[in-house]
């Protein structure tokens, strides 16, 4: 497994030394399993000096996700899902008025309107994706050329959620996405040359090294050596599979959440998206991305330029092994 990186450096006359000749270097990483390259830039995020999104979440007036306005506001699922709704703890799962595809569910992760991103529970996070996966194995069940689901999570409006209250989506279909057929892809041909699983492999090269961050129940948690986008963190759960996660599984992707979650928040961080890739495939376990999103404000930055939404080329300003040092404080702490 190779982790390959190489430096490239920009020379200029710069307003900021009187015009004195100044070099900048910018690192480029490749992904061991893809290909797919990511750069690390000094000063490529923008942070605020502060934020104040108070009088934005507070709102709830007429929210289709709180508790008093679901069974009127939102739809029930078809006769083969045997019930009308799913309910886990403070979770409610139904379908989703807006689909994406073929089997398109929504799960609302809390009862209260909003609350902070450091202040998510495990148990919260255990029951919105027991409810989700309960969805995607009824999806399986019913209907035998489905082959692939994913748990997706936005995170206030700089994340791409149109609505404030928690929730999670969930996908599934015959095809899946792009990032999920690259990934399969590249998982099969590293197993089909190496013999073992990339996941696994992974997770035993980078257990205890700089971007090792920690082990939740039978879930690993690390900080991708290559960044999809800002302090972009995975977890792993390389011994089962979509078909064959029992609860210890989830409840170490629900453990795992918050810690991450409270690192992003330490760092000033207030917006964040999750995947949680499920496909039934020896090649590619269960995998879950965690990724942080620009601060969420009344005049806030897309972190989604040309870079990231025409070239799919990760550019973050903070290179792997410092975030993960963050994240493993949080997992040694709890």
């Amino acid at each position: 497994m190779e982790f390959n990186a190489y430096s490239q450096s920009a020379t200029f006359n710069s307003p900021l030394a009187d015009f004195e000749e100044v070099t900048e270097s910018v690192e480029v990483r490749q992904d061991p399993l893809t290909g797919r390259t990511a750069r690390i830039v000094d000063g490529a995020f923008v942070m605020p000096d502060s934020y104040d999104i108070d009088t934005v979440v507070s709102d709830d007036d007429g929210c289709f996700f709180c508790p008093e306005n679901v069974a009127e506001a939102t739809p029930t699922y078809p006769d083969w899902m045997d019930v009308d709704r799913g309910s886990h703890g403070e979770a409610t799962s139904f379908p989703n008025l807006n689909p994406y595809g073929s089997y398109s569910n929504v799960v609302v992760l809390t009862e209260t309107h909003f609350q902070p991103m450091e202040q998510f529970t495990a148990t919260q996070f255990a029951d919105g994706l027991t409810a989700a996966l309960e969805y995607v194995d009824a999806v399986f069940d019913h209907d035998e050329d489905v082959s692939h689901a994913s748990v997706n999570m936005n995170f206030l409006r700089s994340a791409g959620s149109s609505l404030v209250h928690p929730h999670l989506q969930t996908l599934v279909d015959d095809r899946g996405t792009n990032a999920q057929r690259e990934l399969l892809a590249a998982s099969r041909q590293y197993r089909d040359a190496e013999g073992s699983t990339y996941w696994a492999d992974l997770v035993d090269v980078e257990r205890g090294g700089d971007r090792w961050i920690g082990t939740a129940g039978p879930v690993d948690w690390l900080a991708a050596f290559a960044p999809k986008h800002h302090r972009h963190v995975l977890a792993v759960a390389p011994d089962t599979n979509r078909a064959e996660m029992g609860r210890e599984t989830v409840e170490g992707f629900a453990a795992g959440l918050p810690n991450v979650l409270a690192a992003y928040a330490d760092a000033g961080l207030n917006a964040f998206n999750l995947v949680l890739h499920l496909v039934d495939e020896p090649a590619l376990p269960p995998v879950m991305s965690v990724i942080a999103r620009s601060v969420f404000d009344e005049y806030y930055w897309s972190d989604s330029p040309f870079f990231t939404v025409l070239h799919d080329e990760g550019v973050v300003d903070t290179p792997p092994e410092t975030y993960a040092e963050e994240a493993r404080t949080e997992f040694e702490a709890r």
